[in-house]
């Protein structure tokens, strides 16, 4: 498996490979859109930080799942990246990605994630969905240190559905689609209409 690079404008294709051995999970663009991390697939799999154009390895981000990586999300300063694994820990790290840390930690769901995004406005705050589920997060002070905390979306009277993409409005509610088409104004972890 490779990321593919294709100018729009000369048709000309560039292929970076996975350095995993089961291919690619989830790749994300720095917010300086000069660097962009791909996460891998397979035992242990790694994600890898690059530069662009030039392509060079920067940083290796390590221990974030077992099998691989279902989606990324770097933080509106580009500080932080956030990242889910795949089956079968479903994991939510936020990554320091420069000091090549693993900061916090926690199971994003029992089921698939399709997607992780910081909050534009809020550097504490993120939301996750996927399979049956969207969930919002933030990063609390507890007394034992910061912790994430997360409060899963509550469908009231409407169907369960997937949920695979989501935005986030100025005011801090989310909009999420549904699998009838359906648009789902969020306020805090309940359905506003």
């Amino acid at each position: 498996a490779a990321v593919v690079f294709e100018s729009t404008i000369s048709g000309k294709k560039e292929f970076l490979m996975g350095i995993d051995d089961g291919g690619i999970g989830c790749v994300a663009v720095h917010p300086s859109r000069k660097m962009f991390a791909v996460g891998g697939k397979g035992h242990q799999p790694r994600i890898c930080i690059y530069s662009y154009p030039s392509l060079k390895l920067l940083k290796v981000l390590r221990g974030g799942a077992e099998r691989g990586y279902a989606c990324m999300s770097f933080n509106s300063d580009g500080a932080q990246l956030a990242s889910v694994s795949m089956a079968p820990d479903f994991m939510l790290t936020i990554w320091t990605w420069e000091d090549e840390k693993m900061g916090l930690h926690a199971k994003a769901f029992g089921q698939d994630v399709f997607t992780v995004r910081f909050s534009m406005d809020d550097p504490g705050r993120l939301t996750t969905s996927g399979t049956g589920h969207i969930r919002f997060w933030k990063m609390a002070s507890t007394f034992t240190g910061l912790k994430l905390q997360g409060s899963i979306g509550k469908f009231g009277k409407i169907d369960l559905s997937d949920i695979d993409n989501f935005v986030e409005l100025p005011d801090g509610k989310v909009v999420s689609g549904t699998e009838s088409g359906s648009l789902l104004l969020w306020e805090g972890n309940f359905i506003k209409c």
